[in-house]
């Protein structure tokens, strides 16, 4: 696997790494509870920062949730608004990265967008319809499922390989409606002015009363095929499939045309009779009825089977989405700058740089887990630098204190958060 395709997500539990670098044979006892005990105060630092990452998050989308049962003291303004999107967008934007998140671009999404759902679902989006729109996803895979199909005649299941997104977000903010009329009639001039807006209503028509277009909405899915990406929009349209259109035009207008002939013949037969034309005519239209019937039958199935997917493919919404990313993030981060001083303080000798030391972190975790990543070395190392536990020496080599040393450190840094002094 080449180094692009890589992820950097570390898909190892932070304490199992602690544990299995604690489990190395070469530590005395003094080391070995040293560095349990640096594990164990620096994750207690990162926890913290994190936590008021968290607060401020919150803050910033409190006036945009949904989903909020607060009452809000104040209105915002709309500049007070700009500013608080603005934050809050780029705070999601670094939580997502230090968190291992890869963005999706619009081209991204309209390439997954165009091709054959794996559940069946013809939908359309229209993504024009967001002010923002922003798609991370974490850990690309396949997944295998055996099923019939029409090309075996469903007489036996073949295997079907399937792509997926093994975690991925979404950011959404619908443009008000005047904004995006605006847009359309720019696009197609003034006389298109009446349909845009029956444009724009048709695409919003099943979202909820409550919701406008000041919220914003945080989605966390899971093993989410990547084919069908435009099933977790609020404005989706759901429409018959080419195949489905076809057999209901079949069963549906062999259907009608032999009502019609019947009716005609039934009327022929009885043009003395107004009752038996009354009831030939009734039976025409429950024919009409039946065929009209049978394609709102099969919406409704696809949208039973919409429902039904993202039921299970739903892992979290809007406060929660946040919550969640910053457990992951300081996960990530806790992972890279915990391997990065052990391999440091574990073999000074080597005089490591940036690309030796990354090399021998990702050979680590080959060897050690069997898994090819794209360690982020260069957090590791910021972190490190950050906390002033790293030692730059020329030619790019580098080093760390001691352990002894970078515990008094980070407890300092903590003693530090809570500076109270009492008056006498």
């Amino acid at each position: 696997m080449s180094k692009k395709t890589r992820e950097r997500f570390i898909p190892i539990g932070r304490q199992e790494i602690i544990a299995d670098l604690l489990a190395a044979p070469h530590w005395n006892p003094t080391e070995k509870k040293q560095f349990g005990d640096f594990c164990t105060i620096f994750g207690a630092l990162y926890h913290y920062k994190f936590h008021s990452d968290l607060e401020e998050l919150k803050r910033c989308y409190t006036p945009f949730n949904p989903d909020s049962d607060m009452v809000i003291a104040q209105n915002s303004s709309d500049e007070e608004k700009e500013t608080l999107t603005h934050t809050l967008d780029t705070g999601v934007r670094q939580l997502l990265n230090n968190a291992n998140y890869e963005e999706l671009t619009i081209d991204d999404i309209n390439t997954a967008m165009s091709a054959e759902s794996y559940y069946g679902l013809n939908v359309s989006v229209d993504l024009n319809d967001f002010e923002k729109l922003v798609v991370y996803f974490r850990g690309s895979s396949t997944k295998i499922e055996y099923r019939r199909t029409w090309y075996t005649l469903f007489l036996f299941k073949k295997p079907l390989e399937t792509a997926i997104y093994k975690r991925l977000f979404l950011l959404l903010k619908l443009k008000s409606k005047e904004q995006r009329v605006k847009e359309l009639v720019e696009i197609h001039g003034r006389d298109f002015e009446k349909k845009a807006n029956k444009l724009v209503d048709n695409s919003r028509k099943h979202l909820p009363e409550e919701i406008s277009d000041q919220h914003i909405f945080l989605k966390l899915f899971k093993d989410l095929p990547q084919t069908d990406l435009e099933m977790l929009f609020p404005n989706l349209e759901v429409r018959l499939k080419l195949l489905d259109k076809i057999k209901l035009g079949i069963t549906g207008g062999g259907g009608t045309i032999f009502g019609i002939f019947s009716v005609v013949g039934k009327i022929a037969l009885a043009a003395t009779n107004p009752f038996a034309i009354i009831g030939a005519l009734a039976g025409l239209g429950g024919i009409i009825f039946r065929q009209i019937m049978g394609i709102f039958t099969q919406r409704t199935k696809y949208m039973m089977n919409l429902s039904r997917n993202l039921y299970f493919h739903n892992l979290d919404n809007n406060f929660g989405v946040m919550s969640y990313l910053i457990d992951m993030a300081e996960e990530e981060e806790g992972k890279e700058a915990i391997l990065a001083y052990y391999f440091l303080y574990r073999y000074p000798e080597k005089n490591y740089t940036l690309d030796t030391l990354d090399r021998d972190i990702e050979q680590y975790i080959q060897d050690k887990y069997d898994l090819s990543i794209d360690f982020e070395v260069e957090d590791g190392i910021r972190k490190l630098h950050d906390e002033h536990l790293l030692i730059e020496e020329e030619e790019g080599v580098l080093k760390v204190i001691s352990l002894h040393d970078a515990e008094i450190c980070l407890d300092e840094k903590w003693d530090a958060f809570f500076d109270f002094h009492s008056e006498k």
